[in-house]
């Protein structure tokens, strides 16, 4: 707990020194770990597209399933105002998508996103997702369209409020997925 503490104070010590200097952005490899302790918080910056990741499997026979979304709306209980895991990890999930949206728009050029610890675990959470992982009761994916899926692919769109459509903002190559 106190090693804890410690971090945080720390972080905040290193945000005000980088905000003295006025630099609008933090940034650094090592500074990824720490964005872990908190949201992102671009939606203080002005209303922007949403991030979502949305997944899709091949079978045996070489079919592609339909696009599904990852980010099923939870069922609300009175209990959770108390104890919601789940929520709390599905939330963090999307966080992570919204992380990646932000370093897929600040790469510099010839960088390659797959560097990226943010497209690493987006990777895990896709192949998760298409692997049948869960929120507790709930489905990454409400009603997957596959059976045994030998390879998927995701995706990362950006939906703007008020318009219609979205738009794709980085696709995945193809990734084998082991028996």
């Amino acid at each position: 707990m106190e090693f804890t503490a410690l971090l945080i104070v720390a972080y905040f010590a290193l945000l005000a020194v980088a905000l003295r200097k006025r630099q609008r952005k933090v940034n650094g490899p090592w500074l990824f770990l720490l964005r872990a302790f908190f949201p992102n918080w671009q939606f203080f910056h002005g209303l922007g597209p949403a991030a979502r990741l949305r997944v899709r499997a091949r079978s045996g026979t070489g079919q592609w399933s339909d696009w599904q979304l990852v980010y099923p709306r939870l069922p609300r209980q009175a209990a959770h105002l108390v104890h919601n895991p789940a929520v709390n990890l599905a939330l963090s999930q999307q966080n992570l998508v919204e992380h990646l949206a932000t370093d897929v728009h600040d790469l510099a050029e010839q960088a390659d996103i797959r560097d990226c610890v943010s497209y690493q675990l987006v990777t895990r959470l896709a192949r998760d997702a298409v692997q049948g992982g869960r929120w507790g009761d709930t489905p990454l994916v409400p009603q997957p369209d596959w059976s045994v899926p030998e390879a998927f692919q995701f995706e990362v769109r950006l939906l703007r409020l008020g318009q219609s459509g979205d738009e794709q903002l980085l696709q995945s190559p193809v990734m084998p997925l082991s028996p």
